[in-house]
């Protein structure tokens, strides 16, 4: 009789591990493969405090898109008119996170750092900053990017970007960017915004 009842649990637990492995790789961030959203970050990064201010020699960018920022835009009357539909796809596109692809073409040196790496410096015996920057010496610490959120035909762009250098050292804000003559600036927005800063 033993045999007869092992054989149907093993059954029933052989679908359960394989629909739990199935979560796992559901859950897991997909590739972030948009190429105007890596035209949107090269025109950005150079404008990093990272950049400007602490001279880093090697960005650190998380791997992962940054998704926890709630968006505070809110475009006027005086906007141009793709800024509305661009926080709108940011909202959706940045429900969920997405791994960072090598595709940024800035001529400074970077390199995608997972999440969890990074974290683990801020864990219990992880070292903390002094650790991050034995790892990272002239990082001028680490940067995170939202995925972009763009109108209909990608001529206006929102983007999420902030940076962490300190206990007490970092910021972030909201862009709104458009595309003119094939490079990508500042947009026509006119409306309400956030930032922090410590």
């Amino acid at each position: 009789m033993k045999p007869v009842l092992l054989f149907p649990a093993l059954l029933l637990t052989a679908p359960l591990v394989l629909m739990t492995q199935g979560a796992e790789k559901e859950d897991a961030p997909q590739p972030y493969t948009v190429p105007e959203a890596y035209q949107v970050y090269d025109a950005l990064l150079p404008h990093d405090w990272t950049v400007t201010e602490a001279h880093a020699k090697l960005l650190v960018i998380k791997a992962e898109t940054d998704s926890h920022f709630q968006i505070c835009l809110n475009p006027g009357k005086d906007s141009d008119p793709g800024v509305g539909p661009a926080v709108e796809n940011w909202k959706i596109t940045n429900t969920k996170e997405w791994l960072l692809q090598p595709q940024f073409e800035g001529a400074r040196q970077y390199v995608l750092v997972p999440s969890k790496h990074i974290n683990g410096f801020f864990e219990p015996n992880g070292g903390g900053w002094k650790a991050f920057y034995g790892e990272y010496p002239d990082s001028g610490g680490f940067i995170e990017l939202s995925a972009v959120g763009f109108n209909k035909d990608k001529t206006v762009a929102v983007v999420y970007m902030g940076h962490s250098c300190g206990g007490l050292c970092g910021g972030g804000t909201f862009y709104v960017l458009a595309k003119h003559d094939g490079k990508w600036g500042p947009a026509r927005y006119g409306g309400g915004s956030c930032a922090w800063a410590s």
